[in-house]
């Protein structure tokens, strides 16, 4: 089953000024609406400082939301406004001869002028939900994430650069087929990977603390495989229970800074703290790609980063 978000309530509480209940939404909305700016900004900075920005317009125009449950596609509006915005800024300050020679810009252009004909992100959702896991989970590392180099992304995939470089190939090629097929698309997609980056945002960041939220992910993992970089791979529940009370014990922890979640395919990326006596458990950051079926983990990718 898919977790069920309920966001009505905080956004009537955030219109009487419950900051608490502000933070929540944010908490919850960030990772989508980055999702949205990132491509159209093409520049990881301007997209986090255009998210920020929307989200304090939005806070001081909150008022004027007649229907809480029109939150989502209404905070999406104002932010892929004024993504273009901060992309024509940047146009301005960016010669011809420079974006000539981008290796991508071929399909960075294509997917944002799919993104200027819709009025939301749901054709694009709809259509990333038609890749296989294999294609999804390496499109959504490129350009969905801060681990965007073939490098990067062979080593968390534990595949050669050159399949990396064939399977976003072959992933843009089903993309567009899927995008022309998809005119009509619903909001469904768009919905359901706003509650699971909800979902993963709260376990993740509170299961060291929480026996309820370690519990609960330890289920949704249970009959996962978990892959490492060096090719082992282990029992996903199991394997998290572990490590969670090995952290327990040294006294340290993790907080997740950004989650996307695209159909069956989730982005997690972390930073870890460590105790002052043991400084050295935890790499300072990691990522974790999720691959889902019916509701449930069943592979994991998990690649720390180098201390």
């Amino acid at each position: 089953m898919t977790p069920i978000l309920n966001y009505t309530e905080w956004v009537k509480a955030a219109a009487v000024g419950e900051t608490t209940a502000w933070n929540k939404l944010h908490r919850t909305f960030y990772p989508g609406m980055y999702v949205i700016a990132l491509p159209i900004c093409r520049n990881p900075e301007v997209a986090s400082d255009v998210v920020q920005e929307a989200f304090i317009k939005a806070y001081l125009k909150l008022s004027q939301l007649k229907d809480s449950q029109n939150f989502p596609g209404w905070l999406r509006q104002i932010v892929t406004h004024m993504s273009y915005r901060a992309l024509v800024r940047h146009q301005k300050n960016t010669s011809l001869e420079s974006l000539a020679l981008e290796k991508e810009a071929y399909w960075e252009d294509e997917m944002n002028r799919q993104m200027e004909q819709i009025s939301s992100q749901n054709q694009l959702y709809s259509a990333l939900a038609q890749l296989p896991d294999v294609l999804h989970s390496t499109l959504v590392l490129r350009y969905f994430s801060n681990y965007q180099t073939y490098e990067q992304i062979a080593a968390i995939l534990a595949v050669p650069i050159g399949t990396v470089r064939s399977r976003l190939s072959e992933a843009k090629r089903k993309l567009e087929e899927a995008w022309k097929k998809h005119d009509d698309a619903s909001d469904v997609h768009l919905r359901e990977n706003e509650e699971w980056n909800s979902f993963y945002q709260s376990l993740y960041g509170e299961m060291h603390a929480q026996e309820s939220s370690k519990i609960k992910f330890i289920n949704h993992l249970q009959h996962s495989q978990i892959l490492f970089p060096n090719g082992k791979s282990s029992s996903g529940g199991q394997v998290l229970e572990n490590m969670v009370e090995e952290d327990r014990r040294v006294g340290s922890w993790l907080q997740p800074v950004r989650v996307f979640s695209s159909g069956r395919v989730s982005v997690i990326e972390a930073q870890h703290f460590n105790s002052s006596e043991h400084p050295d458990h935890c790499p300072p950051t990691s990522v974790a790609i999720i691959n889902r079926d019916k509701g449930k983990a069943s592979r994991v990718f998990f690649h720390p980063s180098e201390k």
